[in-house]
C-alpha cells in the first residue's frame, strides 16, 4: 500500500511541476511582460507582450531631429498591436505626423502629450478609449478625427491644445472627462451626439472661441464650470431650442454662472515634466 501511495505522490508532484502548481519562478503570479523592440528606418519601437496575442507599444525613439513622420506598426512578433502605451511618444517635439494602425483600441495616458509639432491626428475606426492627458499641450494640433467607435475621452485629453479648431464627436461617445478640452481657445463649435451621458467638470473651460453649442438630447449630466471662461460664460452660445422644460441640460444652462472670486474654478495640473 505504501508503495502505491509513494508512486501516486511522485506522479502528483510531476504534474504540479509541469503545470507550475507551486508559487516559485515561472508561475502566473510572477509573470513579467517581455519588452522587445523593432528597429526601422524611422527609429526604434519598443513593445510589451499583453493578453492573448496582443502587444502594447511602450516607447518610440526616433532618428529624426525634426519633421519626423511616424508609422506605427500594426503587428510585432506575430502579435497585434492594440494599445499605444503610457508616455509612448511623450514630449517628442520632432514628430509632425503619426499614422495609427486600424488595430489600435486604446491610447493610454500622456501617450502624445507635449508633442508640440504634431498637427493632426486620425484615429482608426476601432479606437474605443483615449486616456487622460493623451494629447495635452500639443500646441499645433489643429485637426482631430476621432473615428466612429470612440466611447471615452479621458480627463484633460486635449488640455491646452490652443490650435484645435474643430472636433467632431462620433455617435458612440458616452463620456467626456474633466477638463478634456480645457483652454482649447480656437475651438469654434461643439455638437454633442445622443450617445453622450456625462460631460465632466471644466470640460470646455476657457474655450473662448466657441460660437455654437448644440445638444442632441437633454438628459446629460454636466459637471461644474463645463462651459465657463475666465471672464464670462458660454451660456449665450448654447442652443436651447430642443431642450425640454425641466430637463437636466436646460436646468444646467439656466443656472450657469461665472465662479465668484471666493469660489474660483479649481486649478488643473499641466502634464508631468
Amino acid at each position: 500500500m505504501k508503495k502505491y501511495l509513494a508512486i501516486a505522490l511522485a506522479a502528483l508532484l510531476l504534474v504540479c511541476s509541469m503545470a507550475s502548481c507551486t508559487t516559485g519562478k515561472g508561475t502566473i503570479d510572477d509573470y513579467t511582460p517581455e519588452v522587445d523592440y523593432l528597429v526601422t528606418e524611422q527609429g526604434t519601437f519598443y513593445f510589451e507582450e499583453a493578453e492573448g496575442e496582443t502587444a502594447i507599444l511602450v516607447k518610440y525613439n526616433g532618428k529624426a531631429t525634426k519633421d519626423d513622420h511616424v508609422v506605427i506598426p500594426a503587428t510585432f512578433n506575430d502579435r497585434t498591436v492594440t494599445t499605444i502605451g503610457e508616455k509612448a511618444f511623450y514630449s517628442l517635439a520632432a514628430i509632425v505626423e503619426v499614422t495609427i494602425p486600424d488595430t489600435i483600441v486604446k491610447i493610454d495616458k500622456y501617450a502624445f502629450a507635449r508633442c508640440t509639432e504634431l498637427t493632426a491626428i486620425n484615429l482608426p475606426a476601432g479606437t474605443l478609449e483615449i486616456s487622460d492627458y493623451a494629447f495635452a499641450e500639443c500646441d499645433k494640433l489643429a485637426a482631430v478625427n476621432l473615428g466612429n467607435s470612440l466611447t471615452t475621452i479621458g480627463e484633460k485629453t486635449f488640455w491646452g491644445c490652443t490650435a484645435l479648431t474643430e472636433v467632431t464627436l462620433p455617435a458612440t461617445v458616452e463620456t467626456i472627462g474633466d477638463a478634456a478640452f480645457w483652454g482649447c481657445t480656437a475651438l469654434t463649435a461643439v455638437e454633442f451626439p445622443e450617445s453622450v451621458k456625462n460631460i465632466g467638470t471644466l470640460a470646455y473651460y476657457n474655450c473662448t472661441g466657441i460660437q455654437s453649442i448644440k445638444f442632441s438630447k437633454d438628459d446629460i449630466t454636466i459637471g461644474d464650470y463645463a462651459f465657463v471662461t475666465d471672464g464670462s460664460t458660454l451660456k449665450d452660445k448654447i442652443d436651447v431650442s430642443n431642450l425640454a422644460e425641466g430637463s437636466k441640460v436646460l436646468e444646467y444652462v439656466n443656472n450657469i454662472a461665472e465662479p465668484a472670486p471666493e469660489t474660483e474654478a479649481p486649478e488643473t495640473e499641466a502634464p508631468e515634466a
